[in-house]
This record gives structure tokens, sequence and C-alpha cells, in this order.
């Protein structure tokens, strides 16, 4: 593990274990108080998944996955925003539990921090080879004409294999924002369309298509489209993250749907960016990896 790495990992492990200790402080074990009884909405049991996520995370950044860095300094932000949010918005709960969420806010912030400098010493050093590996070089260099042709023809355009991967995230969240419409009883026939809280469920057919347009332009390579892209992706990512809370949503599969929505979503925004950090340009490794010093 590379030493700036090192911190990283260690107080993502910590902040795993905060997210267990804060299930056990909302009596959210067997036979306990809040195990699936229907208290704090069911949603108190989320945090072991969370501590699963962030694990598993961690792992594969200890391993020297930058993309997997990137995803976590995005879970950062999210996990600042929601520890908060959750240890007041679900009911009273115990000064031990309070506390352990804030104190998990702190956590992340720190995570934060220091994930954002590892991550902008590992573009910004000299000697950049000491903390990225290039994989995939063999192929990416396969084909040094055609890559030299199509950056002359067009400087903005995005490699064949960054386009088509953002092409899918983009069609992934756009399916799991229709599929969370269809559930919900938007289709002909079944719940109204209005522009009530109610009734606005359908809305979710219009992100899609937005999503979809922005996502075209963006496989093009337009700067543009590339950070529309980034820009709604973070959007739909606050959106179907809080959306649950604030409308005290108990049913599981429509919960799984939004999870999966924030998690497609915080995906488009990550790739989008790593696209437009590594430009055109055919020199650059296609999946950068930071290695062990």
């Amino acid at each position: 593990m590379a030493g700036a790495l090192r911190p990283v990992v260690l107080l993502m492990l910590f902040a795993s274990l905060l997210f267990v200790v804060d299930g056990v402080f909302d009596g959210v074990y067997p036979g306990g108080p809040a195990w699936f009884t229907g208290r704090y909405n069911n949603l108190a049991e989320i945090s072991y998944i969370f501590a699963i996520v962030n694990t598993v995370v961690a792992v594969m950044v200890a391993r020297g996955s930058e993309r997997s860095l990137q995803s976590r300094i995005g879970l950062s932000v999210f996990f600042l925003i929601e520890r908060p949010v959750t240890a007041f918005a679900l009911g009273p709960k115990p000064v031990e539990s309070i506390v352990t969420h804030l104190a998990t806010a702190g956590v992340e912030l720190l995570i934060l921090v220091t994930a954002l400098r590892v991550w902008r010493l590992g573009n910004t050093a000299p000697d950049v080879d000491t903390l990225f590996s290039l994989e995939s070089s063999s192929s990416s260099s396969a084909k040094p004409e055609q890559d030299s042709e199509a950056t002359r023809r067009n400087r903005n355009a995005v490699a064949t294999r960054n386009a088509w991967l953002i092409g899918g995230v983009t069609i992934a969240l756009a399916i799991a924002l229709v599929v969370d419409g269809i559930y919900e009883g938007y289709v002909p026939g079944g719940k109204a369309w209005t522009a009530s809280s109610d009734g606005s469920g359908w809305i979710v057919y219009l992100f899609a298509a937005v999503a979809l347009v922005v996502g075209a332009r963006a496989m093009r390579g337009g700067k543009v489209a590339l950070r529309a892209l980034i820009a709604i992706a973070l959007i739909l990512f606050l959106e179907r993250s809080f959306t649950p809370f604030s409308m005290r949503e108990q049913d599981p599969i429509v919960l799984a749907l939004h999870a999966v929505g924030a998690f497609v979503s915080l995906a488009v925004a990550l790739v989008t960016a790593s696209v437009i950090r590594g430009g055109p340009s055919p020199h650059r490794a296609s999946v950068p990896k930071l290695e062990a010093a």
C-alpha cells in the first residue's frame, strides 16, 4: 500500500466500524428494538450496508484503484450529508447513536480531505509513474495511428472506449429511473400524473430522457455536454439519496431502486469527470491504478 494511501484506508476501515457501532446503538441487532420492527422506518438497518460497501471500497483503494478512490470521494460527500441528517430526521435516537453519527461525519470529512489530497498528488506529481501504473498499455498502444488520427479529427473527442463507458452508465441510470417510475405505478391506467407531491413520481421519466440526451452529446466529446452530464448526475445523486427520507418511504423495493439510482448517478459523474481529466490523449492510461510504494 502506498504511504499516501495508508491514512485513507485506515480512516475508511474506522468509518466502517463506526457504521456498525451506530447500528448497534440504534438497536438494530437480532432481538433488538429496531430489528426490522418498523422503528426509524426500517432505515437504520442500512448502516450495516454502508459498512459493507465502505469496506469493499477500502479494499479496492488499498489495492491501488484510482477509480475506487474517486468513488470514495463521492461517498464521503454523501455521508457528510447523510450522517447528520439521519441522526435527527428519523425520530428520537439515543444520545450514543447521535454522537456516533456526528463522529462518523467527522471521520468522513477527514477521509474526503485526505483522499482529495492523494488524488491531486497523483495527478500533479512530476514523477507520476511512482503513483500511477498504466494498465492495458499494450492495448492502448496497439493502434497508435488510429488514436492519433481520431485526436487530429477532433481534439475534444472522447476515446471510443470512454465514449461507450459514458453511454453505458448513462443508459443504466435511465433504466434505473424508468424502472422506479413503472414500479410506483406511473404507467397508462395507473397513478394520475400530477404536479403534487403525491403524483409527481412521473418526473423520473423526464430525468431519464434528459440524461440520455445529454449523455448522447457527451459521448461525442463536447466539453459543455460532459460538464452538463456531471451536473445532472450529481443532482440526481442527491435527489435519489434523500427523496426516500423526505417522503418517509418504507417500501424496501422503492428504497433499493433509489439506492441503485444514487450509486449509478455517482458512477456517471465519476466516469465523466475521469474522461474530462484524461482528455483525448492516447498517451494517458485508460485505467489508471495507484501503485504501491
